[in-house]
């Protein structure tokens, strides 16, 4: 089985891949395209992001594509090929449940013409998804990962999110980690949303004493001990849509050895907002769009149920951070004023499910 996977051994993927969120229409759940192009040309058609090797994933969890049609992420993919510069890698995320579902929607998304794919975890019963151990259990997620790269022969970045415990936080045990680049070759790169430091750099120093290149790809973006240690080759992360001047003009200035200005960004920009975004894990993806809308980007934070709304109090929260850090914003009655359309927004999703279902203002 292995014989029938390329093996592929390079740095090209190498990136800060903004995991790009989805827009919708200022009074709907429905995807605004018009404005996801806007959106991403803030990446495309940006020298900097481009100097630091930026590059795009389209359909990821951040851009809520488990409740996206699968044409819906058809043509959100293809208006990010179109927009792309040549040079830039295009990963695209792909969803099902069942694997004929997941290498259906894989083999489509390879049609359009991407780079590679995003792969998210397997999900259904419990022993793929809430209970897996992948430290007793590593055959459960390589012969799924297998599964792709056979029929896709595409390379790969996963995702590899996991229940959290105590040794290994929120991500994959080294012996699942182990067991997949060894046995799936066409692995190129690896998320890192480990949230435990000494289980981030077990499975770092793994991928780096491991013969062939996967690249590490942090999730939050630019961590300074990942920089100081040589333990980084890139990013996966959703927070580039809100936060990507800080973000480039801190590895712009890393890379020029400008250590006063790494330090004043990382410490009255990046900290805040992140303290902010990432303080309640469960509730990430729902921060990424709040923090987006409150920068101006996107019409309204709400998400496609079961996705719940945000509430005020994080909203608060995140609105203080990115202003005390300098960032432009939308207006405080602006805020009041969207936030107040939640009802209608949230309603005419349901009435076009024909479930009458009332929300609280």
């Amino acid at each position: 089985m292995k014989s029938n996977i390329p093996v592929i051994d390079t740095h090209k993927y190498d990136r800060y891949f903004n995991a790009i969120l989805t827009p919708f229409k200022q009074d709907s759940l429905e995807i605004d395209e018009d404005l996801f192009r806007e959106h991403l040309r803030r990446y495309t058609r940006d020298p900097d992001f481009l100097r630091i090797g930026g590059a795009i994933i389209v359909n990821p969890e951040a851009g809520e594509t488990f409740y996206l049609t699968q044409e819906e992420q058809d043509s959100l993919t293809k208006i990010t090929l179109q927009e792309r510069p040549k040079d830039m890698p295009v990963f695209s995320g792909f969803y099902g449940v069942s694997m004929e579902e997941i290498i259906s929607s894989a083999l489509q998304t390879k049609s359009l013409g991407v780079d590679g794919l995003f792969v998210f975890p397997p999900t259904g019963t419990m022993e793929v998804g809430v209970a897996i151990d992948t430290a007793k259990n590593p055959e459960i997620w390589t012969d799924f990962v297998r599964a792709i790269a056979v029929a896709t022969q595409l390379p790969l970045i996963l995702h590899p999110a996991a229940p959290r415990t105590q040794q290994w936080g929120g991500s994959l045990a080294v012996e699942s980690v182990r067991m997949l680049v060894e046995e799936v070759p066409s692995i190129v790169g690896y998320k890192f949303i480990y949230g435990l430091e000494h289980a981030s750099f077990r499975v770092a120093q793994f991928l780096r004493s491991f013969p062939r290149h996967v690249a590490i790809l942090n999730a939050p973006v630019a961590e300074q001990q990942a920089l100081v240690l040589g333990l980084v080759d890139g990013a996966v992360s959703g927070g580039l849509n809100f936060m990507k001047e800080p973000i480039v003009e801190h590895l712009l200035a890393w890379q020029a050895g400008d250590m006063k200005k790494v330090k004043k960004i990382w410490s009255e920009q990046v900290i805040p907002i992140n303290s902010a975004v990432y303080d309640d894990h469960s509730r990430l993806h729902i921060h990424y769009k709040i923090a987006t809308w409150i920068r101006g980007f996107i019409p309204h934070p709400f998400m496609r149920p079961p996705m719940p709304p945000p509430r005020l109090d994080e909203i608060e929260i995140i609105f203080k951070a990115i202003d005390k850090a300098g960032l432009s914003h939308i207006s405080r009655s602006e805020l009041n004023r969207t936030y107040a359309t939640k009802k209608k927004v949230l309603e005419s999703f349901w009435k076009k499910l024909r479930v009458p279902i009332e929300i609280k203002a």
